[in-house]
């Protein structure tokens, strides 16, 4: 049976599935008909459950042939302290690609499509600072999820930059068939794979809350049932399927512009240090976008215009 010798790994919300999905169609590649196997993310899980075994684990691709790559997609990866080193055990020579976007765009796309199942909380610096003092499966991990100068180092280490490929979601949105060509070339396989890039996984809601507590919490009667029918191992997919059932896509509410001043102010530290460690300057992510300079502009205005009234008075 084939081992994976590829992984997607994060971070979320930085278009891992649409990689995934368009990966999929590559004759020279096997991506596991499932995304998101939680395979070496143990200290995530958000509830205690038996890990699969490695059979468990290797039936997902137990249908590769003759592909070069064989590989699997799980954004928790990146955040997860043990992946890396599980992975590293498990498949020495793999190949890792870290999907990597604006960390204020992260937490506001994580906190979008959290609402109305795990996140109870619609604004989003009263949910960030919530957060914050939040401990087991209650915590989302906004600020976790997106320590990427952490995360990134830890996969170079283990595996040497030769073996990570690293892609910014904006050059994503801005020139995917340039980007995707990049991946054919650190995979090494077919570059003539003309493929569409397929955009996936927009924001979405809960169609209904009642029916969203109930999956996630099941009454005893129900997880009377479910033993009965489901293995243990397959419940947690079983409920995901049936949540994600539930979701509809929706256009997300803009982030606060003083907001994301402060975030941004947060974390320039952050984003200067992974700057230096990929070789890139990111330090647009902690620029004022268009309609925040306006914004910004007005308030200096403001300010300026206070000032003088004040000189005036003191004048007076």
């Amino acid at each position: 049976m084939r081992k994976p010798n590829f992984f997607i790994v994060g971070a979320p919300r930085c278009g891992t599935t649409s990689l995934w999905t368009y990966l999929k169609g590559h004759p020279d590649v096997f991506m596991s008909a499932e995304k998101e196997l939680y395979f070496f993310d143990s200290d995530l899980w958000e509830w205690k459950k038996p890990a699969p075994s490695p059979g468990e684990y290797l039936s997902h691709f137990s249908e590769a042939a003759g592909q070069k790559i064989v590989g699997e997609a799980s954004p928790s990866y990146l955040r997860s302290q043990r992946a890396a080193k599980g992975i590293k055990a498990f498949s020495p020579g793999a190949q890792i690609i870290i999907m990597l976007r604006n960390p204020l765009d992260v937490m506001h796309s994580l906190h979008s499509s959290a609402i109305d199942g795990f996140e109870l909380i619609r604004d989003l610096e009263a949910a960030l600072e919530a957060d914050a003092g939040r401990t087991g499966r209650e915590r989302i991990g906004y600020r976790e999820f997106t320590d990427f100068p952490e995360q990134v180092q830890r996969y170079l280490d283990l595996f040497g930059r030769e073996n990570v490929h690293t892609i910014i979601f904006d050059d994503l949105r801005e020139k995917s068939a340039a980007v995707c060509q990049s991946v054919l070339r650190f995979l090494e396989i077919r570059s003539d794979f003309a493929a569409e890039f397929p955009w996936i996984n927009s924001n979405k809601r809960v169609r209904n809350m009642r029916l969203q507590t109930i999956l996630r919490r099941p009454p005893k009667g129900l997880r009377a049932i479910s033993r009965v029918l489901v293995p243990q191992w397959l419940r947690p997919r079983v409920q995901q399927v049936l949540l994600n059932s539930n979701l509809v896509v929706r256009s997300k509410s803009p982030m606060d512009p003083k907001l994301r001043r402060q975030l941004q102010r947060e974390f320039e530290p952050k984003v200067e240090q992974l700057s230096k460690l990929l070789g890139r300057d990111l330090s647009g992510w902690c620029e004022p976008r268009g309609e925040e300079r306006g914004l910004a502009t007005v308030e200096h205005r403001r300010n300026d215009r206070e000032a003088e009234i004040g000189w005036g008075q003191m004048r007076r």
